[in-house]
């Protein structure tokens, strides 16, 4: 189990406010009547063009304080035998099975700060929740060894698995796997898979509380000719709304307030992967290994957050209807009340790639010792259905900055390069190591189109390198690091969110800029 109190200080109680100012409401009545700041312990009645009193200043202030709790049970049996039987031919090895069950529950509670929910604080609403699920699997797998140690066979390995799977909230699913390695010589190995995959919602999709945020969007009742031959669409969509182009403005600066958080109505996603590719050792080159595999997954009914730029604009160009039911009505003023941008099962997404290693281990001397690795991704395609039935949209080498966007797994980057290198020179009980960390640069789409460089100030992010150093020393059980990260002080690339200006899920290195630390640890 797991209980945490998160604490958000620097908070403004509106309602206290409004005591301290006098105001009194009764429904959609204002008055003035100091009796309502007279009768609260501590609240200090002043005037607003005048400084405000330090007790005035102290009564206004909120910490937020939030409970949440969360609890795995898990009850799993498993039996495994690597010696079932043995196949009955030369170069067969033996079978090798497990099977088992598992039984297992997820608990999520949110308790929001009573003040957040009662609506009391000015730009922050969180409501408590709670829920769960549990499931119960059943599973085999297989091991054959058909041939080993035979003409162009070293190895023939092939694996099978089986699930079955029986939620409370979903009800049966079965996933299967199936592998084959096959190493004709010692120094090279072909391996392939194929498997099916099948995901609940974590409890925290579909129970998180939900909460009212201000991401970066623009109402399009504020530009219309921003969407050139959709502009008389848009212009019509808006004043069936209430809202009139050209005297319309928006309440808040490029955002709109938007309902973010869990969703209980989540369903399942469901998925199949192939991947295929060669593990090279090269007796000549002891202590070498070099990998090359090819990757590909389709998910579908994924599990994401659409980003409100992508749902205004899609409602109100008449691109997708339907997402006109995430907009609550526009106020008297013509202003959108809320956007509806929580998490939703959303379309289809097929993705591919090549993955590169190398690893070289290489005695220098009696006592000195070169390690190398190398691991390069390659990212070939990321394309997302964002909605059952709407076209796929490339989002290859692009970075979502809306905190949502129209992609399964929006509000991150999806490079096409990333490479991570380190270099260690050990010497006795002595080791130093060197790290490299490269993400090639993006486009940036706001959640809904590419941004350009005739569009905007800032349309792409640049590649990006970090840096690392370790020093290592062994004493006996005791091991001693010191390093510094980030060592150039590379600074996180600017992304026009309106919010933080970068992306800390991809940049959170290069956001905390360089630090140095000391690590003592011992084994025991």
């Amino acid at each position: 189990m797991t209980q945490n109190t998160l604490r958000t200080q620097g908070l403004v109680n509106y309602a206290n406010i409004l005591q301290e100012l006098g105001v009194s409401q009764n429904g959609s009545s204002i008055a003035y009547d100091p009796s309502v700041c007279t009768s609260q312990a501590g609240c200090t009645l002043f005037d607003p063009f005048q400084t405000w009193p330090k007790s005035a200043v102290d009564y206004a202030r909120h910490t937020e304080i939030d409970h949440s709790t969360y609890q795995l049970r898990d009850f799993n049996l498993r039996i495994n035998n690597n010696d079932v039987v043995k196949l009955p031919y030369k170069g067969g090895g033996p079978i090798g099975i497990a099977l088992g069950m598992e039984h297992h529950s997820e608990q999520l509670s949110y308790h929001a700060d009573p003040e957040v929910q009662a609506g009391n604080v000015a730009g922050s609403y969180t409501s408590s929740t709670g829920g769960g699920f549990n499931a119960t699997e059943v599973y085999l797998e297989g091991k054959v060894p058909l041939l080993h140690n035979v003409a162009f066979a070293k190895d023939l390995t092939i694996d099978g698995q089986g699930r079955w799977s029986r939620y409370n909230t979903f009800g049966d699913t079965e996933n299967w796997k199936v592998s084959i390695n096959w190493a004709p010589v010692q120094d090279i190995r072909f391996r392939a898979t194929l498997g099916t995959s099948f995901r609940q919602p974590s409890v925290y999709s579909l129970y998180g509380g939900q909460a009212v945020g201000f991401p970066a969007a623009i109402d399009p009742c504020t530009r219309p000719d921003y969407y050139g031959a959709a502009a008389a669409t848009v212009v019509a969509n808006c004043m069936k709304a209430g809202a009139v182009p050209g005297k319309v403005t928006q309440a808040y600066s490029n955002q709109l307030p938007s309902l973010q958080g869990g969703n209980p109505k989540l369903g399942p996603e469901v998925g199949r992967t192939y991947t295929f590719g060669t593990v090279i050792t090269p007796r000549w080159t002891p202590g070498l290994s070099l990998s090359v595999e090819y990757w590909h997954t389709t998910l579908k009914n994924t599990i994401g957050s659409v980003g409100t730029q992508y749902i205004v604009d899609q409602c109100y160009t008449g691109a997708s209807p339907g997402y006109c039911a995430n907009i609550s009505p526009r106020d008297s003023n013509g202003q959108i009340t809320m956007v509806n941008a929580t998490t939703q099962n959303l379309g289809q997404m097929t993705t591919n790639g090549i993955d590169f290693d190398l690893d070289y281990r290489v005695r220098l001397t009696r006592t000195d010792v070169l390690t190398l690795s190398n691991n390069l991704q390659g990212l070939v395609g990321y394309n997302v259905q964002p909605y059952a039935g709407s076209s796929f949209r490339n989002g290859t080498g692009r970075l979502y900055y809306t905190g949502g966007g129209a992609y399964a797994g929006a509000g991150v980057g999806h490079p096409r390069i990333t490479d991570y290198a380190t270099a260690t020179w050990t010497h006795k009980a002595f080791s130093l190591t060197y790290m490299m960390n490269y993400t090639s640069g993006m486009r940036l789409n706001n959640g809904s189109v590419d941004l350009t460089h005739s569009s905007a100030g800032s349309w792409n992010v640049p590649g990006i390198f970090t840096h690392d150093v370790t020093l290592g020393y062994r004493l006996k059980d005791w091991n001693f690091t010191a390093g510094v990260n980030n060592l150039l002080d590379k600074k996180p690339p600017f992304i026009p969110d309106g919010v933080i200006n970068t992306d800390l899920a991809m940049y959170s290195q290069n956001a905390i800029g360089r630090y140095a630390f000391l690590q003592a640890g011992m084994d025991f």
